[in-house]
């Protein structure tokens, strides 16, 4: 199967700040040997604080996903060690400034591999896959709404609207250690994946969310959907990224 994406990441319309970052890696020998990636992360933190966790968080793990242990080989394990390191990196970091204490930052990220969607998330940002014309949430929030839901304790209908759902129970950087949720998904082609942060998810709602995610190219889609989160007021920083699985064309591996 072929596997392409692209993303698009925008400060809304109510924010000074965007401290959202995204990064595609589907090119260059290092891709190729280690695998693609495609990662969102939304950052918490006064000041420039969380942008600066986003994008170190970004960073730290696109460079250990792309630079694994020659004895590591299974998936599962490469991206709990990638978020580990990126954990690590973005605490250590939060301790070098008092501008910076206190920092954190959501991670979700998908790797294709084989037949399979790896996908590995802490924080609120989102994976969603559309298969025909039918959109699936793939990773659980680590908030304490969604704890209230699990529990019983919250009709999933109203966990949008209540205070809980921006209360994090999960944060990359914000103690050394972090709990990390893995899980894979088999791919089938036309299948389409959707990361985003809780500035598209918490501000569209999720029949605009599937129509805006069908048709067109990924980068299409993923302006769309950024475009759409502004039309609804723009209230929070928004980052989306979009990866399309088709069919290997004839003749390729």
């Amino acid at each position: 199967m072929r596997i392409s994406g692209a993303g698009c990441t925008d400060i809304g319309l109510q924010r000074d700040i965007n401290e959202d970052s995204f990064a595609v890696v589907q090119e260059g020998k290092n891709a190729e040997r280690h695998g693609a990636c495609y990662i969102v992360c939304d950052g918490l933190g006064g000041a420039r604080a969380g942008e600066v966790a986003s994008k170190t968080a970004v960073e730290s793990f696109v460079a250990a996903w792309l630079s694994p242990e020659p004895s590591v080989e299974d998936t599962r394990h490469r991206l709990r060690l990638a978020v580990h390191e990126a954990n690590a990196v973005v605490y250590r970091l939060s301790l070098s400034s008092e501008n910076l204490t206190g920092m954190g930052t959501t991670l979700v990220a998908l790797v294709p591999r084989g037949d399979y969607a790896y996908i590995c998330n802490v924080g609120d940002s989102r994976c969603y896959r559309l298969r025909e014309s039918v959109l699936t949430q793939l990773t659980v929030d680590h908030t304490m709404a969604a704890d209230m839901v699990r529990q019983g304790l919250l009709d999933p209908t109203y966990a949008r609207m209540v205070s809980e759902r921006n209360i994090l129970t999960r944060a990359v950087g914000t103690s050394p250690r972090v709990e990390v949720d893995v899980t894979s998904d088999t791919m089938m082609p036309g299948d389409r994946y959707l990361l985003c942060s809780d500035g598209l998810w918490g501000t569209v709602p999720e029949e605009e969310l599937l129509s805006s995610l069908s048709g067109g190219s990924p980068e299409d889609a993923a302006h769309r959907l950024v475009d759409l989160a502004n039309i609804h007021g723009g209230p929070d920083n928004c980052t989306a990224v979009v990866v399309d699985v088709q069919a290997s064309t004839s003749g390729s591996d």
